[in-house]
């Protein structure tokens, strides 16, 4: 013990600097811990990663790490970190995954993201005082630190009432529901609904898959006069027993399915049965289902994150994935909000209370599918979106109902607005499905900014009662001259759906923006674009036509490039090599209210929809290039040749050397007339400032040379001769090889 202490007396004596750097470390060390805990920010995320729920718990999952990788990439404070776990699409597992977030730092979680788990995992975060944003789980039970982000199963029943009253006009319904958690609410908030409405409501309830069976011969076979609907309040499983039942009693009813049926991979369920193989589609066509969100129809957000999301993992997201990718970004949003709070707990409850003060329209936060705030118990209001199967995919319905926060009395009294509900209204929005085929680009004029196009454009949309604009108004924005009028459509006429189809051939120049940095070897982008001059998104919507209509017998539709070009369109572009062509939705967003004092916080976003076809060339590089540049190679070799002119010859070398000067100028012209004027230089202009210091160097290192012969020095301007022919071949073929790699790489 003395031999220790007294070293310990000594050693600062001996070695005072690393003595005090000790001490300083071992203050500061608990107090930089607690800085990072009070700074870590983590997010768990239970959904099923396994199991039969896997096909939905995986892309949600894949949303949620693309939300906290975004929010790291901004740098606006310290990095979030996601943890996964998988609760297999189990209630037992939920339940024991829960106590396990609730013992770890995760300071909110997003998730479960079925209703099962949800009101088993429920609870155990209640008790924990620790915030769940629930994505997708229609069913999860109301809890003071519940958030569910998406419709209840009432709010989905009063949502198929609606359509089925208000836009499909009818005035009975059939509700077949499975009497569980799930179905049971469904059917009930869609009976109250058609109470209100008064729609003749009839319930089925059943319990397994041959009383739905049962239950659906029925329906079908039952002798029906007028429009008769049937709602479908389940699951796909039990859904697809219906469906097969129905269909093949020859029923004409309508059909409207719950969420669960709202994705492609619906009918995917029915590829083994014999009527599918023979026609697909045969069982799913012409069903409506509801859906949160429709990627075709989404907002510009919502289609920028189905673009990342594809180029990222293949293939579209569904809509439970945009919810996931919305309720992470919500949890982001939270933790960001109470940074800085040390204490685990503490910061838990800090995020309940900001959960909470989103609590009316006023203080909405913008999502990818709408204002997002809270009322009651942790519970959003939400739109719904109706989507129709059409050819085994499905799409937005024609028309739509969006909710308007201030409804105007004028709108009222026009009947362009619906009461969805006590004290709420509705916009009828008008889902325009638009297609285009272009059969010649004739010309492109690099100098006039413009491209001539001939092509057909064509509208498929739902004629409607009380429609406040008319979709076919459409008005080319980048038009200069062309022979269209929307009043007079090629053709008109009405489609068996129940949608009427106008077609239009337009011939005409468009303006269009070149890059040219990269000429020669430059590629361009030309696009049509189309919108509706007098409607906002909330009216009129355009969106990809997925299926097209026949055109007629003296229409060609055969195309190449996706199915938007001609073959042969771009038969007299000489120039230019088509690599892709493509239709896509095309909005213009302004954040402003633009004057207009009725529109609250989030929805002071102004969106006009359109569409346009994008089609993208490439020069011809080695074709533009021998035009351009071959007389000034040659005139570059008559340089190279006067190098090895004899020194009798100095005039003569001078006079070549600014010849060529002088026809590089003029040949620069020339390039610069056919590209118009430019307030950049481009890629071909840096080969003729090297050819105008070629010529420089020609005439610069006359002089030296004839200064050292004249002094009696040969060798030395013989040096200086070699030195010049190298550094002129050496230039040379740097602009080679720096041509041929901008070829290969741009």
């Amino acid at each position: 013990m003395t031999s220790h202490a007294s070293h310990a007396i000594a050693w600062p004596r001996t070695d005072s600097i690393g003595a005090l750097v000790a001490r300083v470390w071992l203050a500061i060390v608990p107090s930089v811990s607690a800085q990072a805990t009070a700074q870590t920010s983590r997010v768990a995320v239970p959904v099923s990663l396994t199991g039969i729920s896997a096909v939905v718990g995986i892309p949600v999952m894949n949303a949620a790490r693309m939300a906290v990788e975004e929010a790291n990439a901004l740098g606006n404070g310290p990095p979030i970190e996601l943890d996964a776990y998988d609760d297999r699409g189990d209630a037992a597992e939920a339940r024991e995954i829960a106590r396990r977030i609730v013992a770890s730092q995760a300071q909110v979680v997003m998730g479960p993201g079925i209703t099962v788990s949800a009101g088993t995992a429920g609870p155990v975060y209640n008790a924990a005082g620790l915030a769940n944003i629930v994505p997708h789980a229609h069913g999860a039970p109301e809890a003071p630190t519940t958030f569910r982000i998406v419709f209840g199963p009432a709010d989905m029943g009063e949502a198929m009432a609606n359509h089925l009253f208000h836009v499909l006009g009818h005035r009975r319904v059939a509700i077949v529901f499975r009497d569980n958690p799930f179905g049971r609410p469904i059917a009930e908030g869609l009976r109250r609904a058609a109470d209100r409405l008064g729609l003749d409501a009839s319930l089925h309830g059943f319990t397994d898959p041959a009383a739905a069976a049962d239950i659906a011969t029925r329906i079908g076979t039952a002798q029906q006069s007028g429009p008769f609907a049937i709602a479908l309040c389940m699951v796909e499983p039990d859904a697809k027993t219906v469906l097969v039942a129905l269909r093949r009693t020859g029923t004409k009813a309508t059909v409207i399915g719950a969420s669960p049926l709202a994705t492609d991979q619906f009918a995917r369920y029915f590829q083994d049965e014999p009527e599918e193989r023979r026609t697909p589609g045969f069982f799913v066509d012409g069903v409506y289902a509801v859906s949160p969100i429709m990627l075709d129809s989404g907002n510009a957000e919502t289609l920028a994150f189905a673009e990342r999301y594809r180029a990222r993992h293949g293939d579209d997201p569904l809509w439970n994935a945009v919810q996931g990718y919305d309720a992470t970004r919500l949890a982001i949003a939270a933790l960001r909000a109470t940074e800085g709070i040390a204490n685990r707990d503490a910061r838990r409850t800090a995020v309940v209370a900001y959960l909470r003060g989103i609590d009316s329209p006023a203080r909405a936060v913008p999502s990818l599918t709408g204002p997002l705030w809270f009322e009651g118990v942790g519970s959003r209001p939400q739109a719904a979106r109706i989507g129709r199967f059409r050819g085994g995919t499905i799409e937005s319905a024609p028309v739509q109902l969006v909710p308007i926060t201030v409804p105007t009395a004028a709108e009222i009294a026009s009947g362009t607005l619906v009461e969805t509900g006590p004290g709420r209204w509705s916009r009828r929005q008008q889902v325009v499905h638009a297609g285009a085929l272009v059969n010649e680009i004739p010309r492109i004029d690099v100098v006039q900014s413009t491209f001539s196009a001939d092509f057909y454009v064509w509208l498929r949309f739902v004629v409607a009662p009380n429609m406040a604009t008319d979709p076919a108004e459409i008005d080319f924005p980048d038009m200069v001259r062309a022979t269209f009028d929307p009043a007079r459509p090629a053709a008109r006429r009405q489609l068996d759906d129940g949608t009427t189809y106008q077609l239009w051939r337009v011939r005409g120049d468009f303006k269009n923006d070149f890059n040219l940095r990269r000429y020669p070897f430059d590629q361009q982008s030309l696009r049509i674009r189309m919108f509706n001059a007098r409607a906002a998104s909330d009216t009129v919507v355009y969106v990809r036509d997925r299926r097209g209509p026949v055109l007629g017998s003296d229409i060609d539709t055969e195309a190449t490039l996706g199915g938007t070009v001609e073959a042969a369109a771009f038969r007299n572009l000489t120039q230019w090599q088509p690599l892709r062509a493509g239709e896509f939705r095309d909005n213009l967003v302004t954040q402003s209210a633009l004057g207009d004092p009725g529109l609250v916080d989030a929805e002071k976003q102004r969106e006009l929809s359109g569409f346009r076809v994008e089609i993208d060339l490439r020069r011809y590089s080695l074709a533009t290039l021998a035009k351009t540049l071959l007389p000034m190679g040659i005139v570059t070799l008559i340089m190279l040749a006067s190098l090895w002119f004899p020194h009798g010859l100095v005039k003569e070398k001078i006079a070549v050397s600014i010849t060529a000067a002088l026809s590089g100028a003029v040949m620069l012209n020339a390039v610069n007339a056919q590209l118009g004027p430019l307030g950049y230089t481009v890629a071909v202009e840096y080969a003729f400032y090297l050819f105008f210091a070629l010529s420089l160097l020609c005439t610069v290192s006359v002089l030296p040379a004839e200064q050292l012969r004249v002094g009696g020095r040969t060798r030395g301007a013989g040096r200086v001769e070699v030195a010049t022919r190298s550094a002129f071949l050496a230039v040379v073929a740097a602009t080679g090889l720096a041509m041929t790699y901008a070829a290969m790489r741009w």
